[in-house]
Parts: C-alpha cells; sequence; structure tokens
C-alpha cells in the first residue's frame, strides 16, 4: 500500500488573506521619512523645484521707482555711441557675408581664393574687434540698469525662464530628430516576423530613451548658460548668485522630470494596453497567416492541376 505524501508546506492555500495590501495610498501610510533619508530628500527638492518653478513668487518686488529707473538706464545703454556701433555692427555684417560667400567648395585648394579667404577673415577680425567695443561699453550699462532690479527680481527670474525654455527646445529638437532616425531604421531594420506588439513596445522604448537624453542635456545645457546670465547682474553677490544657481538649476531639474514621468506614465500606460491586447493581435495574426498559407496552398494546386491537364490531353 502507498504511503500518502505530505502536504508541501511552502504552498500557501488559497484561501490564505494577503498579508499587506497594495496601493499608493497603503505605501505612502507605511513610508518613514527617517528610514529613506535620501528618497525623502529627493522627493523634497522635486517638490521644491516645482513650487519654484510654477508657485512661488520673486522675493524682489519692483516699485515703481526701480522701474522708471531701470527703463532711463536702458534708454541711455542704448543711445551710447549709437551711429558709430551701428555703423560698426554694419561692417562686420558685410565682411562676415563676404567671407562666407568666399568660402565655397574646393577653396582651400585653389591658391588664390585660399589668399582671399584668408585676407577677408583678417578683415572680420579686425572689424569685429572694433564692434567688440561698442558691444562692451553698451552691454557694461545694461549690467548697471539690470543691476537696479536685481537678480531675484521678476526680471532675472524671467530671464532665467527663457533660458531654460531655449535649453528645452534644443533637447526636443534633439529627442524628436532621433526619434524619427530611430523609427525609420527600426522599420528597414526590422525582422518580418515580429508582431505588432513587439514592435510597438521597441518603438516606445526608443523615443522614452531619446527624449531622456534629450532632457537631460537640456538641464546641462542651461546649467552651463546660466552663469553667463547671472554675470549681466551688476551688484550680485556671489552668495547671492550661487544661491540663484542652485535654486534654478533644481526647479529646471525638477521640471524635466515631471516631464519624464509624464511621458514614462502614459508609456505604461500604452504598453500595458498593448500587452492587453496582445493575444488579440496574435490570434488576428495567426489568422491572417492561416487564411495565406491555404490561399498558396490552394494556387500550387491549382497550377498543377493546370499542368498536368495540358501534358495529358484527352484522347477522342
Amino acid at each position: 500500500m502507498a504511503e500518502p505524501v505530505p502536504p508541501r508546506m511552502d504552498i500557501a492555500p488559497r484561501d490564505a488573506p494577503a498579508r499587506r495590501s497594495g496601493g499608493i495610498v497603503s505605501s505612502l501610510r507605511r513610508w518613514n521619512p527617517t528610514k529613506t533619508p535620501k528618497t525623502t530628500v529627493t522627493l523634497a527638492l522635486y517638490l521644491f523645484g516645482l513650487f519654484v518653478a510654477f508657485v512661488a513668487r520673486p522675493p524682489v518686488t519692483i516699485t515703481d521707482q526701480m522701474q522708471t529707473r531701470y527703463f532711463e538706464m536702458m534708454d541711455a545703454a542704448d543711445a551710447v555711441d549709437a551711429a558709430p556701433r551701428a555703423e560698426a555692427e554694419r561692417l562686420l555684417a558685410d565682411a562676415s557675408m563676404a567671407r562666407h560667400r568666399a568660402e565655397t567648395w574646393g577653396w582651400r585648394f585653389n591658391s588664390e581664393r585660399k589668399a582671399k579667404v584668408y585676407e577677408l577673415r583678417s578683415l572680420e577680425k579686425e572689424r569685429f574687434k572694433q564692434a567688440e567695443v561698442y558691444r562692451k561699453r553698451r552691454d557694461a550699462m545694461v549690467k548697471e540698469a539690470k543691476g537696479e532690479l536685481g537678480l531675484w527680481s521678476q526680471l532675472g527670474i524671467d530671464e532665467a525662464k527663457a533660458l531654460f525654455r531655449r535649453a528645452y527646445e534644443r533637447g526636443k529638437l534633439f529627442a524628436t530628430r532621433s526619434s524619427y532616425y530611430d523609427t525609420f531604421w527600426l522599420i528597414v531594420a526590422g525582422r518580418s516576423d515580429d508582431s505588432m506588439v513587439e514592435l510597438l513596445v521597441r518603438w516606445g522604448l526608443t523615443v522614452l530613451s531619446n527624449f531622456t537624453v534629450g532632457m537631460f542635456s537640456a538641464v546641462i545645457n542651461f546649467a552651463f548658460a546660466l552663469p553667463s546670465m547671472i554675470a549681466t547682474f551688476a551688484s550680485t553677490g556671489w552668495a547671492s548668485a550661487l544661491a540663484f544657481f542652485l535654486v534654478a538649476v533644481v526647479a529646471a531639474s525638477s521640471v524635466a522630470a515631471s516631464l519624464l514621468l509624464l511621458l514614462f506614465g502614459t508609456a505604461g500606460g500604452a504598453v500595458y494596453g498593448a500587452v492587453a491586447a496582445g493575444p488579440y493581435l496574435a490570434r488576428l495574426e495567426a489568422g491572417s497567416r492561416e487564411r495565406e498559407r491555404i490561399r498558396m496552398i490552394a494556387q500550387q494546386r491549382r497550377r498543377g492541376m493546370s499542368g498536368a491537364a495540358a501534358h495529358h490531353p484527352h484522347a477522342d
């Protein structure tokens, strides 16, 4: 008589209750900030960056007197050396255009054209130095005018936002172009036995990676360009400039992270829908292949029958 098999103890019964209930609300209830300091600091910086980017108001309030003084100083900066500065800029533009026209294809292999290009480059460099004298004089007056309002005023914050917007547009353009090229090569180099779900998932991962690189490069470009913008404000101490730099970089990182989270969330929902519809699509594709196979077999049979009839004619 066979001995009874003892029940396995590592398998929980079906009606055993779950130990923990999932969900975001329950996770937040169990979350202890002191046990995860890195996560807490990262989340606090992220929320602080969003607050600075979309909610916070400038610490410095621009009064009517400050605004009047700013416009007067800006008008004075625009009026200083207006005629010679405009003439120097015109001469520089003409020299740059002449040099650009001379640099046609193959100019390095022609001695006369090469000497002409070097001559125009020297002229352009000389005229650039002349125009730079007037530019520096005006930039110094503009710097003093912007210092009347301050780096932490609405003017400084608007310039920082405009700088990040330009960096974001460059990053988005890079991601869009890369996604177009990768999509083209994905279609050209794709395997014929790939299903629609596999193709969509691969394309989605490619787009996500391109936009991740684009947003990361946007934040890096913004961080490198920000010191030059800060330097255009006079009477700004190094402590104030450093604080503005850190706050601006945190805000830019939070905005970029929010865009990526939105993109990843949308892609996750799309992937979930594609995976959920995968069996249905697979059945449709299998049915289509089966119908194509039956059609090919029937076509081959018809060809075989017509060939046999041609080689064996009926006797009269």
